[in-house]
């Protein structure tokens, strides 16, 4: 017979079942790791500039995007390739080429569901924390730059346009590929 002690939730649970709210231990690891992350981006805001965080977090999204890959191999397409393979994956226009310039956006979710808005592809905003800080967001930034940059073989920059964290409808980038 095994146990698991998460710190605060013996607390938290004895608090649930005097509200007579049942409460999984799966549950309240959730909450605590949620409240947990919470407390971290509250900390990370106020004791880092905004160039350290953006630089944090943007080295955070591009390890996502390379977890996310596995072993995987890619051989570098065109950037119309890309356009192409994420619009017919989506089933919608996600992303739009002008010259050097993608504008993409989150449109769907890796379970195929359709959204027209507040949607983002990371799951922790999905089901995470109440209040998460808008730095979180930077993360995206470099997810999509690992991304394209991956998938194309060239060298991007990207623009957070709109985000659901920062007040936003939607997650929206600007790619301008310099290389």
């Amino acid at each position: 017979m095994g146990s698991c002690l998460v710190p605060g939730a013996v607390g938290a649970a004895a608090s649930s079942f005097q509200n007579n709210a049942p409460v999984t231990p799966c549950e309240e690891k959730e909450r605590f790791s949620q409240k947990w992350v919470k407390r971290f981006f509250d900390v990370f805001d106020k004791d880092l500039d905004d160039g350290k965080k953006k630089e944090i977090m943007k080295s955070c999204g591009k390890m996502c995007f390379q977890g996310s890959l596995g072993d995987k191999k890619v051989n570098p397409v065109d950037i119309d390739a890309l356009i192409e393979g994420i619009n017919k994956g989506t089933g919608e226009i996600a992303a739009k080429r002008d010259g050097n310039v993608v504008d993409f956006h989150y449109v769907s979710n890796p379970r195929g569901l359709r959204v027209a808005d507040g949607y983002c592809l990371c799951p922790l905003v999905e089901s995470g924390p109440e209040g998460l800080s808008g730095t979180y967001c930077e993360c995206s930034v470099g997810y999509v730059k690992e991304m394209f940059q991956t998938y194309t073989g060239g060298t991007v920059n990207v623009e957070l346009l709109e985000s659901l964290k920062r007040g936003g409808k939607s997650c929206r980038f600007r790619i301008t590929f310099t290389s």
